[in-house]
């Protein structure tokens, strides 16, 4: 399958690489153009191309940006989607870095803004593991303690095609039915980011509580902040040392009432 992905961020880059190590033909575009990511698209396995080209002649195409650039992308990708095309978005809205969307804060939920701004169907998945897990934890089907990850769309067909993708790279897949009811897997949900097998993340969705969202990310996000630059620093790099351990994956747990990791 051709994917092509727009953004070549923590997440867009490793799904780069485990889409191309399944054996899918992966471009990659990014905002700065195709020169600054060309080693890193061809440490992934994949191509790096223009903004402009990372849509021809794919079957999917991944968005993985900040919420707050999907309006100027809806711009430059009108009219150069096939109909056909699968769009897959793995954004999450965080007020300090995307600034605050007015609808999002008025209750629209996270992902049917997203398709409202890119006017046709998109799929939520990859948007409920941090980076880390990601790139570390992907597993064979059938492994026992296999983290699971949540996939929304209001289209079947083409959240049939992403639950394929997600097994690709390495994780259960869930049915999570529509966009509108994915905010259970949202920042500040049990399901965001927890490491969740499929039993626990079906668990974790139906326990989830709209409410409790904002008031678990600040608290989150809070206790994160005590972890230390040094933390943030290797977050953000991409690049994990030997030993290396995730505490958000613990603190979203202990945020959200969930047990410890084993």
């Amino acid at each position: 399958m051709n994917i092509g992905i727009i953004g070549a961020g923590l997440i867009g880059k490793t799904l780069a690489k485990k889409f191309s190590a399944a054996g899918h033909y992966v471009t990659l575009a990014d905002a700065k153009g195709p020169a600054a990511i060309q080693e890193l698209a061809q440490q992934a396995g994949a191509h790096a191309v223009a903004l402009d080209d990372v849509t021809q002649n794919v079957a999917v195409v991944v968005v993985s940006i900040p919420l707050k650039a999907i309006p100027d992308l809806a711009q430059t990708l009108r009219g150069k989607l096939r109909e056909d095309v699968v769009l897959v978005e793995t954004t999450n809205y965080w007020p300090h870095r995307d600034d605050r969307i007015e609808a999002i804060e008025q209750g629209t939920v996270n992902s049917v803004w997203v398709q409202q701004q890119l006017g046709r169907p998109v799929v939520k998945a990859f948007s409920n593991i941090n980076a880390y897990s990601l790139t570390v934890e992907g597993k064979p089907a059938g492994t026992p303690g296999r983290i699971a990850l949540a996939v929304a769309s209001d289209d079947e067909r083409t959240k049939q095609v992403v639950l394929g993708l997600v097994n690709d790279a390495g994780f259960d897949a869930l049915d999570a039915g529509n966009l509108a009811d994915s905010w259970r897997q949202q920042p500040g949900s049990p399901a965001y980011c927890t490491d969740l097998t499929l039993p626990e993340l079906v668990a974790a969705r139906q326990a989830a509580r709209r409410e409790e969202l904002v008031p678990n990310q600040e608290l989150s996000f809070s206790k994160m902040q005590k972890k230390g630059p040094e933390y943030f620093d290797i977050l953000l790099s991409g690049k994990y040392p030997e030993g290396f351990v995730d505490h958000a994956v613990d603190i979203f747990r202990e945020v959200t009432n969930l047990p410890p990791r084993q």
